[in-house]
């Protein structure tokens, strides 16, 4: 293995925890093939959501004590209210961020394989539609 094209795998991961805008780009712009982009940050964007749901499982459990409403949840409640699961699911990947979506989808008491099923399919069309944005953007510089 080339250490380019692990050093351009790796940034793609570690790009892709958080938001999956720039992975796909980077892979547009390293040749990387569609299956190559989609394991490197699919994969990274399921590993965020995975430990997410590990670490507030665990947290949710050590504080079954308190009741009532958190002041802190506020924020995320006004966006979940104006924008709804759905809303909010579809910009996760991009604005949002995954691990927040997460986050705020299990405190909301979403259930984890619903999570898990939407932003695979959240994540992969935004992925699919970057990839295909960044290889016709480089046709189109090619070009001229």
């Amino acid at each position: 293995m080339d250490e380019t094209y692990f050093l351009q795998a790796s940034s793609m991961v570690f790009l892709s925890f958080w938001k999956t805008y720039i992975g796909p780009l980077i892979a547009a712009a390293s040749g990387f093939a569609y299956w190559e982009m989609l394991l490197f940050n699919l994969g990274a964007a399921l590993t965020s959501v995975l430990g997410i749901l590990g670490l507030t499982d665990f947290w949710m459990n050590r504080r079954r004590s308190q009741a009532g409403f958190n002041g802190k949840l506020r924020k995320a409640l006004r966006l979940w209210r104006r924008y709804g699961n759905a809303g909010s699911l579809v910009l996760a990947p991009v604005l949002i961020g995954i691990p927040t979506y997460t986050l705020i989808a299990r405190r909301l008491k979403t259930p984890r394989r619903e999570i898990i099923a939407c932003v695979t399919v959240v994540t992969t069309a935004w992925c699919s539609l970057f990839y295909w944005a960044g290889v016709e953007g480089l046709l189109l510089v090619e070009s001229f």
